[in-house]
C-alpha cells in the first residue's frame, strides 16, 4: 500500500512540475516571441539581399514610368567590406539620344536612404533601328554599383558629360548637312561642329577615360570637335588617335577615333 501511495505522489509532483513549466511558457513566451519576430523583420529589411531587391525594384519602376526601353540586367556577386557592401549591376537599354539624361538621372533618383546607385561606366552604340522621327535607336549599357552607407555627395560626372556632349555633337548622322564639293564658301558657312560630326560609339570607363568613334563630313571638323568638347568644361585631354577617309551611306566622310577624359564632378 505504501509503495502505491509513494508512486502516486511522485506522479502528482511530476504533473505539477509540467503544469508550472506550461504556465510559465504561456506567461512569458508570448512577448519574447513577438519581440524576436520584430527583430527578425527589422534585420531582414537591412540585409544586402533585401536592400538590393528594393533598389532594383525602384530602378525598374522608374524606367517603366519614364517609358525607357529596358533590355536586361546582370547582377554580380556581393562585395562585403568592413562597414559597407557593394553590388555591381549592369543594365542595358534601347533608347533615343534625348533619353540618355533621363536614364542616368534615374540612378540618382532611385538612390537614397540606405543605398546609393552610381553609374561607373557607360557604353553607347548606334543600332540599325530608327525611331519614328528618323533618329537612330542607341544601345546603351550602364555599369553601376549599389553601395550601402554612402556619406559622400552624389557623383554627377556622367550626367554633366552627356549634357555637354549633346550641345557639341550628336549620335545622329549629319550627311544631309554636307554640301557638294566645289561650293567651299557655302560649306564654310554650313559645316560646323553641331552639324558636321556625329558619334557612332562612345565608351566611358570606370576611371573616367573616354573613347569616341565617329564621322565628320570634313577633316577640319575633327580637331574642332576636340576644342569644342574641352570648352564645355566637362572633358579634358582630348586626343585625336586616327582619322581615315571612308564612305558612309555612299557619302565621302572622315572616320575618326578620339580619346579623352571626363572631368570628375562629385557632390554637385
Amino acid at each position: 500500500m505504501g509503495k502505491i501511495t509513494g508512486g502516486f505522489m511522485k506522479k502528482i509532483v511530476y504533473l505539477l512540475v509540467l503544469a508550472t513549466c506550461f504556465i510559465g511558457s504561456v506567461s512569458f513566451a508570448g512577448p519574447y516571441r513577438a519581440q524576436d519576430a520584430e527583430n527578425l523583420n527589422q534585420t531582414y529589411k537591412d540585409t544586402p539581399l533585401a536592400l538590393t531587391r528594393l533598389m532594383l525594384d525602384m530602378h525598374l519602376s522608374y524606367f517603366e514610368r519614364s517609358a525607357i526601353r529596358f533590355m536586361d540586367v546582370r547582377i554580380s556577386p556581393l562585395i562585403v567590406g568592413e562597414n559597407h557592401f557593394e553590388v555591381p549591376v549592369e543594365m542595358s537599354f534601347m533608347l533615343t539620344e534625348d533619353q540618355i539624361p533621363l536614364t542616368l538621372r534615374g540612378f540618382e533618383e532611385s538612390s537614397g536612404g540606405k543605398m546609393t546607385a552610381t553609374p561607373r561606366a557607360v557604353n553607347v552604340s548606334v543600332s540599325a533601328e530608327n525611331a519614328a522621327d528618323g533618329k537612330p535607336f542607341l544601345s546603351m549599357t550602364v555599369m553601376s554599383v549599389f553601395t550601402s552607407n554612402v556619406k559622400t555627395g552624389y557623383d554627377k560626372s556622367l550626367q554633366k558629360a552627356f549634357a555637354a556632349f549633346s550641345k557639341t555633337t550628336t549620335f545622329s548622322p549629319q550627311l544631309h548637312k554636307a554640301v557638294p564639293v566645289g561650293q567651299s564658301k557655302q560649306r564654310d558657312a554650313t559645316a560646323s561642329v553641331n552639324n558636321g560630326t556625329w558619334i557612332t560609339n562612345m565608351r566611358v570607363d570606370s576611371d573616367n577615360r573616354m573613347m569616341l568613334t565617329g564621322y565628320a563630313i570634313e577633316s577640319r571638323l575633327v580637331n574642332q570637335l576636340c576644342r569644342e568638347l574641352e570648352k564645355t568644361g566637362a572633358f579634358s585631354e582630348l586626343w585625336l588617335h586616327s582619322m581615315t577617309r571612308n564612305v558612309y551611306e555612299k557619302q565621302p566622310v572622315m572616320r575618326f577615333d578620339i580619346s579623352g577624359k571626363i572631368i570628375s564632378a562629385p557632390g554637385n
